[in-house]
């Protein structure tokens, strides 16, 4: 290791600050990307479960983990401690991260290169627009990349020293990682079959040679057991972390490659992935091992094809564009022009057509090298590649092992310089051919242009749903369906933005498209419950919400519209039934126990309809259950009662026509007529369509007092 002098320390110093500076400038430029606050895809699925967690069910879902688990629960605790906040606080927590993986590369290269390819790797690092660009992200990355780091750099010290406790750190490091990204276990393997035979370690005694080992694998499965034995006694078939691993083995190594790693949410993604439930495979094993065993007989059945797709995934691995995974990462550049600097797909893919290249080149010029700590780098290099390779090659993925290639990198480009300065030209023409066909190959694809991409537009449609901006997710989802006419999930949301439009009409037209398509989507036969409701055909909504139901009977909000259906036709006591399953599923919503409180006012039971209305109010204080509220006391003759809600009514909202009247007939009822009156006849004013208004009126110039209406 090289000595740290203080012009060491100083830049060391620098390079955090810097880092830190320059990830703080992305994320103040990112807020305005319109998935800043949005996140999809797994991002979204991601904070949903840490949301969970966060909320008090500290073991998640009740199935064994989908996907790795370390993660989420690192932005649950985040959650948890900034419930308002947290999309900004969780990626200051990703920054911290990225500052402390340059930190590790600096240190690393301090203890297995030179200085100047320590400070030069760590510069590389601080500006690396992809690492900063998954900082900004709700995803996993940023933490694989800091766990892998740091576990390296506790093995140098580990080999370095053999001291125990070096070893004991390493494995927990071991373990989170893997529960971040289990690819690292294989990593973990070939290490300790290089510790077990290296030469370096012959000298030693067995029993000594076989302690270190012992002790990393020992401290690796004391991190990982607790979530296999959490996963265990949900479902008795063992999930070693994540069930998520035999589909992503499939989608690589089945055949039609191209095709499957293309497939996004929707119709085919749900069509694979229910394949082996459809076969009898419950299990969450069950399912992953269906997927590893398709793909090991393709392997089998098709070696050339298997051995073209190896080819083809190592080429994609290695090329220098972003491949996506989900979301385009060249999209966040429209918000942020430091990203616009840093990260570019154009003649050179930077970074990584850059870096590719040299580190390939740096992984030979070191080639010849004992050093143990440059080996282990090299093991490290090439078992995470093939861990990835394993599966499917994109920018994601990649990720954990950008920083020790950009590592090679640098010593490459300065052992370039050096040969330039020492050596005629001539004499390095070979190495300096040799990296520009690598450039010139691994750069020669592009990206795929992410304005033609359905998915993208498909991303920002579902993004501006969810934010209320229904012309923009029209014009998007439209967007979609232009370059993927058979896109079902981009027609059902243009039909959600026509219904919140109130173009009902088109609404049902797009959403009737969608379930001859998939006739199977309880979220568009619940859609078109609505709108046909919406435009009076109560019948047909009935008929698509009972489908909804059979379809998906654990959906709160379908039992809602359901019981609101079987209310307007006078069906009061089934809509009391599926209002109260609506309450069990969303007891938090002050909307269903008013519209409960309405089923029950109806079918003449006051004093559980009052209880109803009372937990709407308490709620949130909507208008409309206050005057309900006052309603039944109207009735009761407790008028002070009455008139306390009939004002807070009126409080919320002066325009509310129903408590206008109540409060009219209630200053009539108590000897006040010219108020009343004078009430009423203000209200006729501001509402001269009101048939509600005219019948009051009508009632007490032939001296009969109507009943208070409900709303």
């Amino acid at each position: 290791m090289q000595s740290i002098n203080r012009t060491d320390r100083f830049f060391f110093l620098c390079l955090l600050a810097g880092a830190f500076i320059v990830r703080l400038i992305y994320l103040y430029e990112s807020r305005t990307n319109p998935f800043f606050d949005a996140p999809i895809v797994d991002a979204r699925v991601f904070l949903e479960q840490a949301q969970h967690i966060a909320a008090g069910h500290l073991i998640g879902s009740d199935e064994p983990f989908w996907q790795p688990p370390l993660y989420i629960y690192c932005i649950a605790f985040i959650c948890w401690l900034f419930p308002t906040d947290y999309f900004v606080a969780i990626r200051l927590f990703q920054i911290v991260l990225g500052v402390l993986s340059c930190a590790l590369v600096y240190l690393i290269a301090l203890r297995t290169f030179s200085s100047p390819t320590a400070r030069l790797a760590a510069i590389a690092a601080a500006l690396c627009g992809t690492s900063i660009y998954f900082e900004g992200e709700l995803l996993a990355v940023p933490l694989e990349i800091a766990l892998n780091l740091f576990l390296v750099y506790r093995l140098l010290l580990a080999r370095a020293t053999d001291d125990k406790y070096h070893w004991i750190i390493a494995g927990l490091l071991a373990g989170l990682a893997a529960l971040t990204r289990p690819n690292v276990l294989l990593f973990i393997a070939v290490f300790v079959l290089w510790q077990l035979f290296a030469k370096s370690n012959r000298s030693q005694e067995v029993r000594s040679r076989l302690i270190a080992p012992a002790l990393l694998l020992a401290s690796t499965a004391l991190v990982i057991l607790p979530v296999t034995i959490r996963n265990y006694t949900l479902e008795p078939d063992p999930v070693l972390i994540s069930s998520n691993g035999g589909i992503n083995f499939y989608i690589g190594n089945s055949g039609h490659y191209d095709e499957k790693v293309a497939i996004h949410p929707g119709m085919r993604w749900e069509e694979m992935a229910m394949e082996p439930v459809r076969l009898g495979h419950k299990t969450a094993a069950a399912k992953s091992a269906y997927f590893f065993k398709r793909s090991l007989a393709y392997i089998a059945q098709h070696p050339l094809d298997y051995a073209a797709t190896l080819a083809k995934k190592t080429y994609l691995f290695w090329s220098g564009p972003e491949l996506k995974r989900n979301q385009d990462i060249y999209y966040a550049r429209h918000f942020s022009s430091l990203l616009s600097i840093l990260l570019w797909d154009h003649m050179v893919s930077m970074p990584f057509g850059l870096v590719g290249p040299l580190a390939l080149m740096g992984l030979f010029f070191s080639w010849q090298r004992k050093d143990d700590g440059i080996t282990l780098l090299r093991l490290y290099a090439f078992s995470y590649t093939v861990s990835v390779l394993l599966f499917f090659a994109v920018a994601r993925y990649r990720m954990p092992i950008l920083p020790i290639f950009i590592l090679f990198a640098a010593e490459a480009s300065l052992a370039l310089y050096h040969r330039l300065r020492q050596r005629p030209f001539t004499e390095n023409i070979a190495a300096l051919s040799s990296l520009a066909i690598l450039s010139v190959w691994l750069n020669w694809p592009a990206a795929p242009n992410g304005e033609l991409d359905p998915q993208l537009h498909f991303d920002l449609g579902e993004v501006y749903l969810r934010k209320s901006q229904y012309d923009k997710a029209e014009q998007h989802a439209k967007r979609a369906l232009e370059l993927e006419p058979d896109y079902n999930y981009a027609r059902h949301n243009l039909a959600v933005a026509y219904f919140h439009q109130n173009q009902y009409q088109r609404c049902i037209e797009q959403g009737l498209r969608t379930l001859r398509e998939n006739p199977h989507r309880p979220d568009t036969h619940l859609l078109l419950g609505r709108a046909f409701s919406a435009i009076g055909d109560l019948r047909t909504a009935r008929m698509h919400l009972r489908t909804a139901l059979d379809i998906d009977p654990h959906d709160g909000m379908t039992h809602y519209y359901y019981g609101r259906v079987l209310y307007k036709i006078g069906d009061y006591a089934n809509a009391i039934i599926h209002l109260q399953r609506a309450v069990e599923w969303t007891p938090n919503d002050p909307w269903i126990h008013y519209e409960l409180g309405r089923a029950l006012h109806a079918q003449g039971d006051a004093a559980a309809a009052l209880r109803s209305y009372k937990q709407a109010w308490a709620l949130k204080h909507l208008p409309t259950a206050a005057n309900a509220i006052g309603a039944i006391y109207f009735v009761a003759g407790d008028y002070l009662s009455a008139q306390q809600f009939f004002a807070y009514a009126l409080e919320q909202d002066p325009n509310n026509l129903e408590a206008q009247i109540n409060m009219g007939l209630l200053e009539i009822e108590q000897g006040n007529r010219a108020a009343g009156l004078d009430r009423l006849r203000n209200a006729q004013r501001q509402f001269p369509q009101s048939d509600a208004v005219r019948n009051a009126l009508r009632a007490i110039s032939s001296s009969s007092l109507p009943s208070p209406t409900k709303d």
